[in-house]
């Protein structure tokens, strides 16, 4: 049973900061140390200075910490006076689009979430995760005592029954309404009793799929005990539940882009041979697709019918197409749920059986390097930074489904949600009693 409740949340005061826009930022986990620097730029008070703090070791916690109190203390953040469900709408378009093309809109809302271990299958992971990540954020959390970027969740909900209150809610003004590099971002309140207790009521049975922010989620679970004072039984502390953005999983604009692999650093690596060692399980053809466009489209079209990579090589003009044999025995790479996943089959068929990037080598993050724009892994391939490109269709919505509420976790970096959610808007205290 999914416990999901509105909360106080803590929030930039407009009145001593200004427009909102400058304050916010991405996850701390995709951005580099250029944008790291704009974003610190760009104001005294950017988000970042908590997420990423500067500092030593681990004195950067600490300073995170003093901070953040820093801001509360005078006025630059605050506490909400009465909880409330937060809903929150990003309108984008896809990466590199043109200002002509579609704009698609996602809506979900913020809750506070009552941890539950993996085993009790309430809170579902989809993906495996690496421990340096959370050990950061497990010293930034217990340094802050403070959630400050989200977890994104998603919940089945194909009769439509949340999307009815959340639109409500959204019918009205919004309190923040902002533009920033990657679309429109706004946000509204839901206080009444009725709706949040209708809301809540609603997710009570639901399983919430982990879409991102697996190493959030673990740490706060080691953390949660820590934090929960005496005065607090189990399940009863704020420190018992995370804040979470929760989208339903039928939501047209819940798009995940592909994860295209590159690989770099093996011995006599050679694409003849691969081809050669892959034609027992691949029809393989070249073609002439040398733009991403021209690749993507292509993807596409003949992913529809089964699974199929694109494959290139520095100085070589044609594109390879591994297209899977209908016949091929896939059972030894699991059940049938996962078996037939185009990031199983890649991983389970040709890159570790033949090219011997196994799940040791991919725990190192060794061998291979990870992007989601085909531009640039075709940039690489041209500049031989890399020795190839293998490009895929993205995992769908209803697969990463099924196969977690069978039990079963993908591949790493077999999804990516787009976009990501922004930092700041909303941020959740850890002490005190439990949310209601």
């Amino acid at each position: 049973m999914a416990v999901v409740a509105p909360f106080a949340g803590l929030r930039y005061e407009p009145t001593r900061v200004g427009e909102l826009g400058p304050v916010l930022a991405p996850p701390y986990d995709v951005i580099g140390e250029s944008e790291h620097v704009a974003l610190e730029e760009q104001h005294p008070q950017n988000v970042v200075r908590l997420e990423l703090p500067r500092g030593e070791s681990d004195a950067r916690y600490a300073e995170a910490a003093r901070l953040l109190q820093t801001w509360i203390e005078s006025g630059i953040v605050r506490s909400d006076a009465t909880p409330a469900f937060y809903v929150y709408e990003q309108q984008f378009r896809l990466p590199g689009a043109p200002a002509s093309a579609r704009m698609f809109a996602r809506r979900g809302f913020f809750a506070a979430v009552r941890l539950e271990p993996f085993d009790r299958r309430v809170i579902l992971p989809h993906e495996r995760t690496l421990a340096g990540p959370k050990q950061d954020r497990l010293k930034l959390m217990r340094a802050t005592r403070t959630q400050i970027s989200p977890i994104f969740g998603l919940y089945r909900d194909a009769e439509g029954t949340s999307r009815a209150i959340i639109d409500a809610a959204a019918a009205g003004p919004a309190e923040v309404d902002v533009t920033l590099a990657d679309g429109r971002h706004r946000l509204w309140r839901i206080a009444d009793p009725a709706a949040t207790t209708a809301l809540a009521r609603l997710l009570a049975d639901k399983q919430i799929l982990i879409a991102d922010g697996h190493h959030r989620y673990e740490t706060m679970l080691t953390l949660g005990p820590e934090l929960r004072s005496l005065d607090f039984a189990a399940g009863q502390a704020a420190a018992d539940f995370a804040m979470m953005f929760l989208a339903r999983a039928e939501d047209p604009g819940l798009l995940v882009l592909p994860t295209h692999r590159m690989v770099r650093g093996l011995n006599d690596f050679n694409l003849p041979a691969l081809c050669a060692a892959a034609s027992p399980a691949f029809d393989i053809v070249e073609g002439d697709e040398a733009t991403a466009d021209a690749i993507e489209e292509r993807l596409g079209r003949e992913g529809t019918a089964g699974v199929v990579f694109a494959v290139r090589v520095p100085e070589r003009a044609q594109t390879s197409w591994f297209t899977l044999k209908s016949l091929v025995d896939l059972s030894a790479l699991g059940p049938p749920v996962l078996c037939k996943l185009d990031v199983t089959v890649l991983h389970g068929v040709l890159l570790g059986p033949l090219l011997a990037i196994d799940e040791a080598a991919l725990a190192d993050q060794t061998f291979l390097s990870y992007t989601h724009d085909t531009a640039e892994a075709l940039a690489r391939v041209t500049a031989g930074d890399v020795q190839a490109a293998f490009f895929m269709n993205p995992t769908k919505v209803g697969e990463v489904l099924a196969a977690c509420e069978a039990g079963f976790v993908l591949p790493q970096k077999s999804t990516y949600f787009h976009p990501k959610l922004a930092t700041g808007l909303v941020m959740y205290g850890l002490d005190g009693p439990a949310p209601r």
